[in-house]
């Protein structure tokens, strides 16, 4: 397969300069490119509300952008002006949390998508936390103090077995997380032992575990066959290219042929060479 820019609107020499100039960026500098694309496009959001909606605002901006999340805890007058944050932030309360319990985790999803690749933005941050359901009660009650709304049901279905995905919203700045139990898995095991710790900050030295980017790429085109979604593969060809020089091939095309995905990988790595 020849090499595939981001859009098809794009030409090959625009998409390998664009991409030569992101290698050259720090995790923390795309990160923080990122952070900005969040942030105006939230503001953007909100002004678009404020006008549409008028006096009605405060209402549909609980429905529509918090969804089922809204609970009558928050006043979004007061604090949609927080909303307008990255996912930085909510990693930095977790961070805090998980450490203080000793909870192994891991950023994955679309903040280690655009940290290790092509900025973009993304509404939640995705969390792997190796963690038991018999444990879970003592998570809650921490994010709990910490000002975070855990949805009930989830965490029955989790204490029972029957779920693995914990959203949670924190209640002051209507930031949202899903976080993830690890699963049983050889592959869920080597992906949080292969996870890193990373800066994704430019104004703080504080740093996050992080999934590897070979474990990410795997994951995202795991996903993205089941559910031929155009931006998972969007996002692995912009990993491998940013990435590429600093891969482990041997371990993707190992891990590649164990999940029965080593086609679609030789051919993501082919568009993206």
């Amino acid at each position: 397969m020849a090499y595939q820019p981001q859009s098809i609107d794009t030409s090959e020499a625009s998409d390998r300069y664009f991409f030569q100039l992101l290698r050259q960026k720090t995790l923390a500098e795309r990160f923080t490119m990122a952070a900005q694309m969040i942030r105006w496009a939230k503001a953007i959001s909100l002004r678009g509300i404020e006008k549409a909606r008028g006096h009605l605002a405060p209402e549909y901006f609980a429905q529509a952008v918090l969804q089922d999340k809204w609970t009558p805890a928050l006043t979004p007058t007061s604090h949609k002006d927080m909303w307008i944050q990255d996912p930085g932030e909510i990693a930095q309360m977790l961070h805090e949390i998980l450490e203080s319990l000793s909870i192994a985790y891991y950023i994955t999803g679309g903040v280690a998508a655009i940290a290790y690749g092509e900025p973009r933005t993304t509404r939640d941050l995705d969390i792997v936390v190796e963690v038991g359901g018999s444990e879970i009660n003592t998570l809650v009650t921490a994010l709990e103090a910490a000002g975070f709304y855990c949805p009930h049901g989830a965490v029955e279905d989790i204490q029972s077995g029957r779920g693995r995905v914990l959203s949670i919203t924190h209640m002051q700045t209507l930031l949202n997380a899903d976080i993830v139990l690890n699963a049983n898995t050889d592959f869920d095991r080597s992906k949080l032992a292969r996870r890193r710790l990373e800066a994704i900050s430019l104004t703080t030295t504080d740093q996050f575990w992080m999934v590897a980017p070979e474990d990410l790429i795997l994951a995202k085109l795991l996903w993205g066959q089941r559910s031929q979604s155009e931006k998972q593969w969007r996002d692995v060809l912009g990993v491998l290219k940013v990435q590429h020089d600093s891969l482990e091939f041997d371990y993707l095309r190992q891990w590649g042929t164990t999940l029965g995905i080593r086609e679609l990988l030789e051919t993501a790595i082919a568009a993206a060479a």
